[in-house]
C-alpha cells in the first residue's frame, strides 16, 4: 500500500489491540497444559512409582539391615532413654529382680557365672514383662480417659441443651408477659372524650 508508512523493524500489533499497547511480559503468559507448569511431560500412568516395592521391572526392594538400624541410633537417644514412658520403672524392676534371683542362686550354691546368667536372664525377662504391662496399663488409662471425656462432653451438651431450653422458655414467657402488659397499657391509656 502506498499510504502505509510502517517501519519494518517495529513489532506488529495484534488485530483489535489499541495503538500503543504492548504484549504482556513472558512471566504473565499462562501455559496451555498442566505439565508445562511443572516442567516435564506426564509420566506413564501404567508405571509404578519408584521405590514402591512392587516394581514389575525386575528390581527387588532393598532389605533393611541391622547396621542400617544402628546408623539411625543417636547418642542423645541413649542418654535420654529413662525419659520414655515406662522405661525407668521397668529397668528398676528388672535390676531388682535380676539382683534378687542372682543372689538367691548364689546363696543356694550355684557357681557365680551360672548365678550371673540367671541374674541377667531375670533382668531381661522382668524388665520386658514390666514394660509391656506398663504399656498395657497406659493404653487402658488412655481409653478410659477418652471414654470419660466423651461422657463429660455428652453431659455438657445435654446441660447446654437444657439450659437453652430453659432460656427459650423464660424468653417466651417474658415476651408473653410483655405483650400482655402492652395490650393492657393500650387499653388503659385509650380514653374516649
Amino acid at each position: 500500500m502506498a499510504g502505509d508508512t510502517r517501519d519494518n523493524n517495529s513489532v506488529p500489533q495484534p488485530r483489535g489491540s489499541p495503538p500503543g499497547e504492548t504484549a504482556p511480559p513472558a512471566h504473565v503468559n499462562t501455559p496451555n497444559k498442566v505439565y508445562e507448569v511443572f516442567q516435564g511431560p506426564p509420566q506413564n500412568a501404567n508405571a509404578l512409582p519408584e521405590g514402591s516395592g512392587q516394581n514389575t521391572a525386575g528390581s527387588t526392594p532393598q532389605v533393611a539391615k541391622f547396621s542400617d538400624a544402628l546408623k539411625t541410633l543417636r547418642v542423645e537417644d541413649i542418654k535420654q532413654v529413662y525419659m520414655y514412658p515406662c522405661v525407668r520403672e521397668s529397668l528398676l524392676y528388672g535390676i531388682g529382680g535380676g539382683f534378687g534371683m542372682g543372689g538367691v542362686r548364689a546363696l543356694w550354691g550355684a557357681p557365680i557365672p551360672k548365678a550371673a546368667n540367671w541374674a541377667v536372664g531375670t533382668f531381661v525377662f522382668v524388665a520386658f514383662a514390666n514394660h509391656e504391662f506398663c504399656q498395657y496399663r497406659r493404653f487402658l488409662e488412655k481409653s478410659h480417659m477418652k471414654r470419660a471425656v466423651e461422657i463429660i462432653d455428652r453431659k455438657k451438651a445435654a446441660k447446654e441443651a437444657e439450659a437453652k431450653q430453659k432460656r427459650d422458655e423464660r424468653r417466651r414467657l417474658k415476651d408473653e408477659a410483655d405483650k400482655a402488659a402492652e395490650e393492657a397499657a393500650k387499653k388503659s391509656s385509650w380514653k374516649f372524650w
